[in-house]
């Protein structure tokens, strides 16, 4: 094996003789400049998510976007207190839709929503089993007058939307990249995890050069136990043409530790925090999050995805939100089937996914709302 590079010289991000913690959301922008911001506890993130509307939405599309927000926190609701399984993937969806139109109108993408199609449908090739062979084919929004609510979730959500007028998400390859509940999917499939955890993410700087870069460092036996390449996990993770493994000799415990430094810096003039928000937006979309109620409230996650499913990943909100359009699909016109496949080897993924990953999903879109970590409040 080739030798390693030395690491790019500099530090962790100080700011005040504090270390700066990554997060997807480390600055916010006030009149002239960009101050940094920390985690935001909360319990109710509902509340959270309602001020942002009210600070950010377009006044004429506010009290549309309030009304998407109240619908949607009570399908919410109903999905807790449902005493009948195959109801609530159907609840929880419309609860994902509803807050999917308030952000779009808080983000103005749109002005207001009127008649309007999900964006999805989902189907089985011929001579394919629903379920273990059902993909969803998405539409992009082509009228003013009858827009397709994914493709504007996308567009709000990243800034592009979809590239074609049809594409096509195969609901296997869905399933895998929902982290929470992933190794009881990869236990049902027979496949070997593909999330690893990102054990130190960090802001790394040079003072004297002015510039600043992202530093992620994992545990070496987290690859060798599913047999990962370090080639591999670049590759899989969309990171190969930013980042590179750099010589480490850092371990906890009998642990060793992987270093690997985004290749490209960015500069600055004036403060490191001004351009933060620039780093954070070139993996953006190739990290995913957990939220706990302990610290460190977040952990940060690569998906390794193999090559033939690459056009199928997705951010991780548009993940979540593709495959409760199918379960509620299901549960809305053919309950009978969800019972079924809640009996299957998949029937407990299917459990955990709608016990843990609604109640996330709601923390992540607050998060986006309000362009801010929101935490969920400790346990004390």
């Amino acid at each position: 094996m080739a030798r390693l590079q030395e690491c790019r010289e500099g530090t962790q991000l100080e700011v005040k003789g504090r270390l700066i913690d990554f997060s997807l959301y480390p600055t916010v922008k006030k009149n002239r400049r960009y101050g940094l911001q920390s985690k935001l506890f909360a319990s109710n993130p509902w509340g959270v998510i309602n001020q942002a509307i009210n600070e950010r939405c377009d006044a004429a599309a506010k009290s549309q976007a309030i009304s998407f927000l109240e619908q949607a926190e009570d399908f919410y609701r109903c999905s807790l207190t449902s005493s009948i399984v195959a109801a609530k993937p159907l609840l929880i969806y419309y609860c994902f839709l509803n807050l999917a139109k308030a952000f779009v109108l808080t983000k103005g993408h749109r002005s207001s929503y009127g008649a309007a199609f999900h964006g999805l449908q989902e189907t089985v090739p011929p001579n394919g089993r629903e379920f273990y062979d059902s993909f969803l084919i998405a539409h992009k929004s082509t009228r003013v007058d009858r827009p397709n609510i994914f493709d504007d979730f996308l567009a709000s959500l990243t800034g592009i939307g979809l590239s074609s007028n049809h594409q096509r998400f195969e609901l296997k390859h869905l399933a895998a990249q929902l982290l929470q509940g992933h190794r009881i999917w990869a236990d049902s499939a027979n496949r070997k995890e593909r999330f690893i955890e990102i054990h130190k993410p960090k802001f790394m700087h040079n003072d004297s050069t002015k510039e600043v870069w992202l530093e992620f460092e994992l545990f070496s036996d987290d690859l060798s136990r599913f047999d990962i390449s370090r080639k591999k996990l670049l590759n899989e993770s969309r990171l190969a043409n930013d980042f590179k493994e750099v010589d480490s000799n850092l371990s906890l415990g009998d642990r060793r530790i992987l270093r690997f430094e985004q290749q490209n810096t960015i500069t600055y003039t004036g403060r490191a925090s001004d351009v933060l928000k620039d780093l954070t937006d070139t993996v953006r979309f190739k990290v995913w999050t957990t939220i706990l109620k302990t610290p460190p409230y977040r952990k940060y996650y690569l998906y390794l995805s193999p090559q033939a499913e690459v056009n199928d990943v997705l951010p991780q909100i548009l993940s979540i939100w593709c495959y409760f359009y199918y379960l509620g699909s299901v549960t809305r016109y053919r309950p009978n089937y969800f019972d079924e496949i809640l009996d299957g080897r998949f029937g407990g993924h299917l459990q955990e996914i709608v016990s843990n990953l609604p109640q996330q999903f709601i923390y992540y879109m607050a998060s986006e709302f309000s362009q801010r970590e929101i935490a969920h409040a400790p346990i004390v």
